[in-house]
């Protein structure tokens, strides 16, 4: 007799292989501790805030958990220990688990991954409200996401300060949990990620185009405050030339490499989505 199960893991993998790891993390799944939940893995479909709206209209599911297809899950209970707070505080909305670079990563993907501040979340001794939760691995109450009007699907970067953001304006917290981690592997080659620093600059720019409600601070410039989004470009050429100078006077030819190809994704989305609407 067909069940309904209590979880929904949905997992956008846009080739549905992610180099070999999409069939690793399933394996890892079937060894969860937790048994009553589905997998629903979304191909062919891109952003990922729109895969995943995808999948959550699939679910049947009470409880929604996300996973990136490029995760390893660290341990056995994983799902478990994402769900059960959601048992004794219905203030929290979004529950994460903590996101750690895999131990066999080089010096250039740890390098890559310092210099990315939210790409990794700490592990927590008790449940800790954080803005690190992400889509890497979480888990939210169906209702909840479908409450704060499920993923903006248009997003090419940006979904998780996008969907925390909103989960805050409706009055949920959004957690770490102990107990619970995964691994995220960062791009093995500076080839990939110096294209996935253009890529990050394309979403940015794109995002500040179409979502300015994302952005709840005007940026500062000495005494000045960019309130206008062509403020914002004239800004990240300005900060693009003396992060330049900086990164080549103090020796950082990594950092370099990683922010300029950051603001140059940056001006090209600018300029690519200058008065346009991705779903057009």
């Amino acid at each position: 007799m067909d069940m309904i199960p209590e979880v929904s893991v949905i997992i956008p993998s846009f080739d549905g292989a992610r180099g070999g790891n999409l069939s690793k993390l399933l394996d890892d799944l079937k060894k969860q501790s937790f048994k009553d939940y589905e997998v629903i893995v979304i191909t062919g479909i891109s952003p990922n805030g729109r895969a995943r709206n995808e999948g959550v209209k699939k679910a049947q599911g009470e409880i929604l958990v996300f996973m990136d297809d490029d995760a390893v899950l660290g341990t056995e209970q994983v799902i478990e220990n994402l769900i059960k707070p959601f048992e004794s505080d219905g203030r929290i909305g979004m529950t994460g688990s903590a996101i750690l670079v895999p131990p066999q990563a080089d010096w250039l993907q740890r390098r890559w991954a310092k210099l990315r501040p939210t790409f990794e979340a700490p592990m927590v001794e008790q449940i800790t409200d954080s803005d690190l939760a992400q889509h890497t691995c979480c888990a939210l109450p169906a209702k909840v996401y479908k409450e704060v009007g499920w993923e903006s699907d248009d997003l090419i970067t940006g979904t998780d300060n996008d969907l925390r953001q909103r989960l805050h304006q409706a009055g949920y917290r959004v957690v770490l949990v102990p107990q619970a981690w995964v691994y995220h592997i960062p791009p093995k080659k500076l080839k990939k990620i110096i294209k996935a620093c253009f890529h990050h600059g394309v979403g940015a720019a794109y995002a500040l185009q179409n979502h300015p409600e994302m952005f709840g601070y005007p940026v500062v410039l000495g005494f000045y405050r960019i309130k206008t989004s062509f403020g914002s470009l004239i800004y990240r050429i300005i900060t693009l030339f003396l992060k330049f100078i900086i990164n080549l006077i103090t020796l950082r030819p990594i950092r370099l490499i990683f922010e300029l190809f950051n603001h140059l994704g940056f001006i090209r989305g600018w300029f690519k989505y200058l008065n346009t609407d991705i779903h057009k």
